[in-house]
């Protein structure tokens, strides 16, 4: 009997130490903020806000949970109140469904794209015939060829180096 109080409060003290009787809410008010654009913050969230509406609304959140209300039941009132703008993400459903699935169609064309022009270009280019040299005269520049000046200068001045 002894042993079973004695395990029965040192389980207790652990669960409070591991911080298991923090209220089950609190957590969820950080997410339910979270999900919320400020009202006077442009582009901050409702949770990293620091004006005092956002902390009017920051306990508002808190009292809704505190009361009951799901996450998605306080999330649809301050839509209600804000529109869908107020939302941190787009909702994953009707015309804003392409504000999540646009960005994957751009990268999966632009990668399409980049396969179709590798190829394209690497058959077009030139397969160059490799015949084998028998003999040093044919690598330089004979004199019954047409001449490229480039090449002729490139070769006098490989001539006045050697000098």
């Amino acid at each position: 009997m002894r042993i079973q109080a004695r395990l029965r409060i040192s389980l207790l003290v652990s669960a409070l130490m591991l911080g298991i009787s923090a209220p089950v809410w609190s957590q969820t008010w950080q997410d339910v903020a979270g999900d919320l654009m400020s009202p006077a913050c442009p582009g901050r969230t409702l949770l990293n806000c620091t004006s005092g509406q956002a902390e009017q609304w920051r306990e508002l959140v808190r009292q809704k949970l505190a009361q009951g209300e799901s996450k998605e039941q306080i999330l649809r009132y301050f839509v209600e109140i804000g529109g869908e703008g107020i939302l941190a993400a787009p909702p994953k459903q009707g015309f804003a469904l392409t504000a999540w699935l646009l960005p994957l169609f751009v990268m999966l064309n632009g990668v399409g794209l980049i396969v179709v022009l590798t190829r394209r270009w690497a058959l077009k280019r030139p397969q160059a015939s490799v015949e084998p040299i028998t003999d040093h005269s044919a690598a330089a520049p004979s004199a019954h060829q047409p001449s490229d000046p480039y090449l002729d200068r490139l070769h006098r001045e490989l001539k006045a180096f050697d000098e």
